[in-house]
């Protein structure tokens, strides 16, 4: 009996190990999925990021004047470079226009 129970610990186990090695880095590799485009706000030239990993603190170079999400995940923006000040949130296909002041300097992307 004791046997059994040793063999049936050890299949689960050999099972669970299993499931861990596929879905594991499956999960801990995410990235959002297209690309984000910025008009700089400083010189007005188009710009991208493409396929960027998701909670990473991206710069947006001289500022967004207008952002266009084309990714599959959602972009926080941030009034300043090290994604502390939240300016604005935009889903997966959506768009912004700033000005002045209130540009965003950064950006970080998120599961929606």
């Amino acid at each position: 009996m004791t046997y059994r129970i040793k063999r049936l610990a050890r299949i689960v186990l050999i099972a669970g190990a299993a499931a861990v090695l596929v879905t594991g880095p499956a999960a801990s590799a995410q990235a959002a999925s297209g690309t984000l485009f910025f008009n700089r706000a400083d010189t007005g030239a188009r710009d991208a990021i493409t396929n960027p990993p998701n909670n990473d603190c991206r710069l947006l170079d001289g500022g967004a004047g207008i952002v266009d999400n084309r990714t599959n995940a959602i972009a926080f923006l941030y009034r300043d470079e090290y994604c502390s000040v939240l300016q604005d949130t935009l889903g997966p296909g959506q768009s912004g226009g700033y000005a002045g002041l209130t540009v965003p300097h950064s950006v970080e992307f998120g599961s929606p």
